[in-house]
């Protein structure tokens, strides 16, 4: 059976010249997921992301 997961990018540098990078907790925030996706065997066939680079950054950290 297919499933659709949605997830929402890792927090964004708030206050920062730059809104539209992950701050280092969204990066671990990404990468927690990744792990924890891995550590379940949960596979992952096909990837959509936004055009922000937070969003993209998401799924590679995650990916």
């Amino acid at each position: 059976m297919s499933q659709l997961i949605m997830i929402r990018h890792g927090q964004a540098s708030f206050l920062e010249d730059d809104y539209d990078v992950l701050s280092p907790r969204g990066e671990e925030q990404a990468i927690r997921l990744g792990q924890h996706w891995c550590e379940t065997g949960l596979r992952v066939d096909e990837v959509y992301t936004g055009p922000r680079l937070r969003q993209r950054r998401t799924a590679e950290l995650v990916g």
